[in-house]
């Protein structure tokens, strides 16, 4: 039978947290509205087309690969992915 130290499980979890940082609840300008961001630590620095919610909150995003992928096209936010 193999033992997992709790310690080990702990960093293991912390190590897939940090490494697909989620933007959903991240602060956003405008309630019902979308926009393109970056956000240090985020995609590589690279934007995400995202929609804000109640409460001035992301509640949907897609990162975009390349820099000026990210536009706004009326009620969309979108990647052109190029």
């Amino acid at each position: 039978m193999k033992f997992i130290s709790l310690a080990a499980i702990i960093a293991s979890v912390a190590a897939m947290v940090a490494a697909d940082s989620t933007m959903i609840g991240y602060a956003c300008s405008n309630t019902d509205s979308v926009g393109c961001k970056t956000v240090k630590g985020h995609n590589n620095g690279l934007p995400f087309a995202y929609s804000c919610g109640l409460g001035n909150t992301i509640t949907a995003y897609m990162d975009c690969t390349c820099s000026s992928c990210c536009q706004v096209q009326g009620q969309d936010a979108v990647c052109l992915n190029k």
